[in-house]
């Protein structure tokens, strides 16, 4: 069962210690994960890139079609040329925190570092601290919160966008059509961007989308679909029909 992150505290992790690990076996069972606009256009030259959640048009990497991801072997190692950020960043991540402020309990929302507590990175013998001996930040620290706050703001810069694409309409769920090296199949449960709707919208609106990368975005998503019969020939998706032909396999 996945461990969800804690907010990272300088009295509860005084003397936590880090090291970088090539170890994804965290990743093991992760069939999407999701990316930041900027980062579309080279996870799209390895990964199909859907539009996973039906609340919002958040892009995610799909990694697998059998409830694994075929990018990390058997040995913990990612395999792919593109690592996505979400991966790269862990054990850490950005939490959202909420809090009253004075006496008129206006909410104040602040950003503050996360953390899997249990992640190997956290129990090396040789590992870096994140607190010195004051309770300050280190330099490490200092790196990972600056490094983690400009990835958030450029995921603010396109939120805008993503929203208008969201209540456009143009995402929509698909059956794809797939070759692949056991014949034709079909993959279904995939909400895509429907091409036709997107560029018939007003040009105000697709000039705003090329200014903040979103309108890269979906033309990267486009191209990127033809990495389908990679995930669909990997032993790990379901083979349903002994030919292929017609065959439906679910995204899950």
């Amino acid at each position: 069962m996945p461990v969800s992150p804690v907010v990272l505290n300088r009295k509860t992790h005084a003397r936590l210690t880090w090291k970088a690990l090539e170890d994804y076996s965290f990743a093991a069972g992760m069939t999407v994960v999701p990316l930041l606009v900027f980062e579309v256009p080279g996870a799209a030259r390895c990964f199909p890139i859907i539009f996973a959640n039906p609340r919002n048009a958040m892009p995610y990497a799909l990694l697998g079609l059998g409830g694994r991801n075929i990018f990390v072997d058997a040995q913990g190692r990612w395999t792919a040329p593109c690592l996505p950020l979400m991966l790269s960043n862990y054990p850490f991540s950005l939490a959202e925190i909420h809090q009253q402020d004075g006496e008129d309990a206006i909410e104040k929302r602040e950003l503050a570092v996360a953390i899997v507590e249990d992640a190997p990175h956290f129990h090396q013998p040789d590992g870096v601290r994140l607190y010195d001996g004051k309770g300050k930040p280190t330099q490490l620290l200092r790196h990972v919160t600056t490094v983690m706050g400009n990835q958030y703001r450029h995921y603010a810069d396109s939120r805008k966008s993503l929203e208008e694409l969201n209540l456009t309409g143009a995402l929509r769920e698909r059956v794809a059509g797939v070759r692949t090296g056991g014949g034709e199949r079909a993959v279904g449960g995939l909400r895509v961007a429907d091409r036709e709707a997107v560029m018939s919208l007003p040009d105000v609106t697709l000039g705003k989308w090329a200014r903040d990368g979103v309108l890269e975005m979906l033309f990267a998503h486009w191209e990127s679909m033809r990495h389908l019969g990679k995930l669909l020939d990997d032993p790990s998706c379901p083979k349903g029909k002994e030919n292929g032909a017609g065959e439906e396999a679910p995204v899950q």
